[in-house]
């Protein structure tokens, strides 16, 4: 399609020369003998690839329709030569600043405005192919930019679907069990985490109460977070006591675990109501925390290392008798390593101290839960929460 070129020049016999040269080299010439018609057609489409513009034109003068149409978004692209007689360069100035490209003095050579023409043209469809390839750019990227909304959006779906299910695999309502108040929650970092516990009254009578931390987070900790609870259930009826128990558990996990990287800390508890009796093995547990009544609260360290270290570790396990008041806390490292703006982070003596306070002033587990989670929270103020929060308080009656 050939190139479009708008003449607007008031001199009949020097626009018949100009268009005559022109179309001879295969443009498409318009002319225009006034400025406001000259506008005019400027503003019809298709819009013309150049304008050819005089400056002492009838009705409007080309400064003032350079202007006009440099104003225009849909023809401030356009290119314009000025062709005049004015030839001063304050003239030239006030062209050039009403928005032209290009500036020929009358009286011309033909070459030479042939030359400025052809060289316009090639410019502004450079420019053009340009602009058309950065917006084919500009759409690939939006698409791009929709798809990846659009998996995100999907993600965010398959993610909250698994949260979903995981939680339904965390009891709510707690066990009745004589002797003992017993609450536990888990309050994952994101949709889904490598938090478990989980609280199981034996065929004996015994409650079997366990907390788990999966290292690392996200997806791959909840999977093998599912695992150990399926392992759990398995061994719970069958060992007789939590070394044979957790035992059992680090049998069935050790290959999956050596494979993917990953080793689960867990403090595994039997509870004997008829006496009190809490007999348990901490495998890389750390922070499990007792508070007998009216005392302080200390640590109850790990018995042996934590499960999918060591292909056979012969675990400890430890007895102690749970009293009236009593308290026995199982919280995973989200507590302690909760961080406030600043970076502090929570801590081990702060959270001792917080345990020993409620576990002395509060009456229910679940009461000593939510103000634990209440305070951390409070510490942490906008901070996001970077680990799962899992929490087991059982208080003695």
């Amino acid at each position: 399609m050939s190139q479009q070129i708008l003449l607007v020049e008031d001199d009949a016999a020097l626009r018949e020369l100009v268009v005559y040269n022109l179309e001879i080299d295969g443009y498409d010439i318009c002319t225009e003998a006034d400025g406001l018609a000259g506008l005019n057609a400027a503003r019809k489409k298709p819009s013309p690839d150049l304008i050819v513009l005089d400056v002492g034109l009838p009705k409007m003068d080309g400064y003032e329709v350079c202007r006009t149409l440099q104003q225009d978004p849909e023809t401030a692209s356009i290119p314009v030569i000025f062709l005049t007689a004015r030839t001063t360069m304050d003239d030239k100035l006030q062209g050039f600043e009403s928005g032209a490209v290009d500036y020929l003095s009358k009286p011309f050579k033909m070459p030479e405005l042939k030359a400025r023409v052809r060289a316009l043209l090639r410019q502004s469809q450079m420019g053009r192919q340009q602009a058309k390839e950065a917006e084919a750019v500009a759409a690939k990227a939006q698409a791009e930019a929709a798809e990846a909304q659009a998996a995100a959006a999907k993600v965010d779906e398959e993610m909250a679907q698994a949260a979903s299910i995981q939680r339904s695999l965390l009891l709510t309502e707690m066990p009745n069990i004589e002797g003992v108040d017993v609450y536990a929650e888990c309050r994952p970092a994101k949709h889904v985490g490598g938090d478990l516990y989980d609280l199981i009254v034996r065929r004996d009578g015994q409650l079997c109460v366990v907390e788990a931390d999966v290292s690392g987070k996200g997806m791959p900790a909840a999977l093998i977070m599912t695992a150990t609870r399926t392992a759990l259930r398995a061994a719970v009826n069958m060992a007789k006591n939590p070394q044979m128990m957790i035992d059992m558990v680090n049998d069935s996990l050790y290959d999956d675990l050596t494979t993917t990287g990953k080793f689960v800390t867990s403090m595994l508890l039997f509870y004997k109501v008829d006496e009190r009796e809490v007999t348990y093995v901490n495998a890389g547990h750390s922070l499990v925390m007792y508070c007998p009544s009216g005392g302080e609260t200390k640590i109850i360290e790990a018995d042996g290392p934590p499960l999918g270290v060591l292909s056979f570790f012969e675990y400890d396990q430890q007895v102690f008798t749970l009293n009236p008041g009593d308290v026995l806390v199982l919280s995973s490292d989200g507590f302690c390593e909760a961080e406030a703006p600043n970076g502090e982070m929570y801590g081990y003596d702060r959270l001792l101290d917080t345990v020993t306070v409620l576990s002395n002033s509060l009456d229910s587990a679940k009461e000593i839960a939510a103000h634990l989670f209440d305070a951390v929270t409070t510490f942490a103020g906008d901070a996001e929460q970077a680990d799962d929060q899992t929490l087991i308080v059982m208080k003695g009656e």
